[in-house]
């Protein structure tokens, strides 16, 4: 790495090296520590989402292509399935567009569904052949001094227990749902703590006979006996499954290989599966949010700031898109360019974001719970199973939960435009390019070439413009790339007819929006736009 680290970021979980990632395209330098000797050894998150894969679009490298390369193969992703058994009575089948991607007209990327042991390599790779990253495994930060001008990370290998310290101008927590960082900035975490308790089991077996002919991303089972899910990683053989139990930690320690084999064969229905156990590891599903997202110099994201069910798979997507929302600004700030309210905006802007996504997860979680209630005759509502499953349609619908937050913060400029009512907020998107909305995606044409809308953001602020030629010169005035924009179609999509303009953060987001020529919208009014979204009010 050529120069001193400017941000050191505790963790080289997914969120900490898209934080790394992130903070390379904007050419600032950081040092990665981690306790652990090397990445994730158990599969853990499996879904990389349509909005964190359009995140990756910006790292470059073929990170992309590479992670693609890890996706279940064709037909895995389209539905979860809901049995008793896997060789037993079948309750029902929902449709899953969130995890087998929603078309191009809503994003040029769609999801991936791997595990995390396997694309945690990618990103660790792609970030330090970024030349940018230092990572430095089997190291734990002990403190984070904030020293008014810098912050002081003193940390220690583990297998020497040498002890050592940088000085950085900021630090990232992103250290997991025990975050030291965390305790030790006194941050408390506010929600439902220890919903449920569950063990987490790597295994291969071959349940082709079961599945082969109804393929799914999930497989929940449940009866009087057992509740948990079955999860393809490879479609090749290799599972994970999550195993429900009542938080005794006896019961906790009691799952051994052979108790999970017992456990794997019960929930097939075939007494005599020859089961590989690969690796065990139990795991408390909480709904919790800190209290706070930054102290200081020292900034919260992923598990450290925010623990939500796995029921749809925003914990470690909700952490990424936090870190895109937050280097930027970060970069900004390190440059000399940022204004007082750009580093607040982080939490005002992405707290209120995990709040939502961790409680429309345990929304999910309890529709799943629903489901075993009604498959042992013990739904409140007297559901059967078959309706129950129908009343889960959520769970792998959520295009709204994806691409619909709003940010409403002080470095918004209001257009004062009505917000889209979709039908429901959590399946339905309504692509909109008002202020504090993910700018939407479109195909535009640009030197001959076509390209994605989300693309205009590579390199910083962007300007889509018509192609009146007043907008060329007030964006070249404020260090934005424009964009002109010839089709009428995308115009109307962003609300700018054939004079206006939309001015869009480096992270996708609008920050303002002129509907009319710079002959109604003076260049006052741009400037002042352009610095609030910098951090100036």
């Amino acid at each position: 790495m050529t120069g001193p680290p400017r941000v050191a970021i505790c963790g080289a979980g997914p969120v900490g090296l898209a934080m790394a990632l992130e903070l390379a395209r904007f050419d600032v330098h950081s040092i990665v520590f981690e306790r652990h000797p090397g990445t994730a050894v158990h599969p853990k998150a499996r879904n990389i989402n349509t909005r964190t894969m359009e995140v990756a679009r910006q790292w470059g490298g073929g990170v992309t292509r590479r992670l693609r390369e890890l996706d279940l193969p064709e037909g895995w992703t389209d539905q979860i399935v809901y049995t008793r058994t896997l060789a037993g009575e079948e309750y029902g089948r929902v449709t899953t567009p969130g995890f087998s991607g929603s078309g191009d007209h809503l994003s040029p990327e769609r999801p991936v569904l791997s595990s995390q042991d396997r694309f945690e390599p990618v990103l660790l790779r792609a970030a330090i052949g970024s030349g940018k990253v230092t990572v430095r495994f089997g190291t734990e930060v002990i403190r984070a001094r904030d020293e008014h001008d810098h912050v002081r990370v003193d940390v220690r290998d583990r297998s020497t227990g040498e002890e050592d310290h940088v000085s950085v101008p900021y630090v990232i927590a992103a250290d997991g749902a025990a975050s030291g960082t965390r305790e030790r900035l006194g941050i408390p975490l506010v929600g439902r703590a220890a919903g449920s308790h569950n063990i987490n089991v790597h295994f291969r077996a071959d349940l082709a006979p079961w599945t082969d002919q109804r393929r799914g991303v999930m497989y929940w089972v449940a009866d009087a006996g057992h509740r948990g899910v079955f999860q393809p990683l490879d479609g090749a053989g290799t599972w994970l499954c999550q195993i429900s139990y009542d938080g005794n930690p006896v019961v906790r320690d009691s799952f051994s290989a052979e108790r999970c084999t017992a456990w794997i064969r019960q929930a097939v229905g075939e007494p005599e599966l020859d089961v590989d156990v690969l690796s065990i590891s139990p795991w408390v599903m909480n709904v919790l949010v800190a209290e706070r997202f930054r102290v200081g110099r020292v900034f919260l994201v992923g598990d450290a700031a925010h623990q939500m069910p796995p029921t749809g798979g925003f914990g470690m997507n909700t952490g990424i898109q936090s870190a895109h929302n937050l280097a930027w600004k970060l970069a900004a700030a390190l440059d000399g360019v940022a204004g007082p309210e750009l580093l607040d905006s982080f939490e005002h802007e992405r707290r209120p974001v995990a709040a939502s996504n961790a409680q429309r997860s345990f929304d999910n979680s309890r529709s799943v719970w629903a489901v075993a209630q009604a498959g042992r005759g013990e739904h409140p509502d007297g559901l059967t199973p078959r309706e129950a499953v129908a009343r889960a349609h959520r769970y792998g619908n959520f295009a709204g939960m994806e691409f619909g937050h709003v940010y409403d913060s002080a470095v918004i400029t209001s257009d004062g435009s009505p917000l889209p009512t979709p039908a429901d907020p959590v399946e339905d998107y309504v692509p909109v390019a008002r202020p504090g909305h993910r700018a939407p995606h479109a195909w535009i044409t640009q030197r001959g070439r076509p390209m994605s809308t989300l693309d205009t953001v590579r390199h910083g602020f962007a300007l889509v413009c018509s192609g009146v030629r007043p907008w060329v010169a007030l964006a070249a005035e404020h260090d934005v790339r424009p964009y002109v924009i010839d089709d009428p179609t995308v115009r109307t999509a962003y609300g700018i007819g054939d004079t206006g303009a939309v001015l869009i953060r480096p992270d996708g987001y609008v920050a303002a929006r002129w509907p009319h020529d710079p002959g109604r919208t003076t260049a006052a009014d741009v400037r002042a736009a352009v610095q609030r979204a910098r951090g100036w009010s």
